[in-house]
């Protein structure tokens, strides 16, 4: 059986290099420098995140569920929000004694339009929806029940994970199932707090986007700022030193036009469309 540890935020795609993503979950699935590439041994997967894309959730969520060996994940810490989702995907789902389950509504950041706003709440439904249908595949109380719970945003001890059922069982610290140096005792306060922390990350990304985009399409921008800097110096000096050639001088302004402001930031972030379940 081989161990994986996934520690880290969810998220589509790497931007602090601490993240658990679809790739980086397929490649250790699937080691390009396997012995036997058709060898699928099956896995014990230590699981500590407090969540994040819900997207990236549900396609690790179907990654695993098509995995051909037998997956365990042990939820060794925490394990809150679109964490939930990723670790449900397994054929038998623990927690250490000391760890933590969240769930809650999804959310979005949304920017736009009556309209934009309207898709946005029709989003958040249906991604509530579908996980829903993820916890039911596992959790024994009423579907209705599990809403009102994700609504509250409910914390729960492995204890009353296991009873609510989201979780099959508890493990032993000195069992030896799992290493102890992956095990992280984590109290309520804690990880409220660092959800909170992992929620404010989803800002810094948005302005890298816009400003990743501007760039891209504002290439030359540099290098017209300095013809408008220097005109004001060149300008006084032709016309004291030869007056009649002001005449060419002012042939030159038409030139140094404003610098051409490339796409609005309001329309880069409405083309971001800050409408993704993507930090839950």
């Amino acid at each position: 059986m081989r161990e994986i540890h996934l520690n880290g935020y969810i998220d589509d795609e790497e931007w602090f290099g601490d993240e658990i993503t679809p790739e980086s979950l397929h490649m250790l699935l699937y080691p390009p420098d396997a012995e036997d590439p058709e060898a699928h041994d099956d896995l014990r997967i230590v699981l500590n995140s407090y969540g994040g894309s819900c997207n990236a959730a549900v396609r690790m969520f179907d990654e695993l569920r098509a995995y051909p060996g037998n997956v365990h994940i042990i939820i060794s810490g925490t394990a809150a929000s679109a964490a939930t989702v990723l670790a449900t995907a397994a054929d038998r789902l623990e927690m250490t004694q000391g760890s933590l389950w969240m769930i809650h509504d999804p959310s979005v950041a949304a920017w736009g339009n009556e309209r934009d706003l309207a898709e946005a709440i029709q989003l958040l439904r249906a991604c509530k929806e579908s996980i829903l249908n993820v916890y039911g595949r596992r959790c024994r109380k009423p579907r209705e029940e599990i809403g009102a719970m994700m609504r509250d945003t409910t914390w729960m001890d492995a204890s009353a994970a296991l009873q609510d059922g989201f979780i099959d069982g508890i493990v032993d610290m000195g069992s030896g199932v799992v290493n102890a140096a992956f095990c992280h005792e984590t109290n309520l306060a804690e990880a409220k707090e660092k959800v909170a922390a992992w929620l404010e990350r989803s800002r810094p990304k948005c302005l890298r986007a816009v400003a990743r985009q501007k760039d891209t399409s504002e290439p030359e921008e540099p290098a017209a700022e300095q013809p408008e800097a220097t005109k004001p110096q060149t300008e006084p000096i032709v016309a004291k030193e030869a007056p009649q050639q002001a005449a060419p001088e002012r042939e030159v302004p038409p030139e140094p036009q404003p610098v051409k402001p490339g796409v609005p930031a309001v329309q880069l972030m409405k083309r971001l469309e800050l409408i993704t379940p993507s930090r839950r």
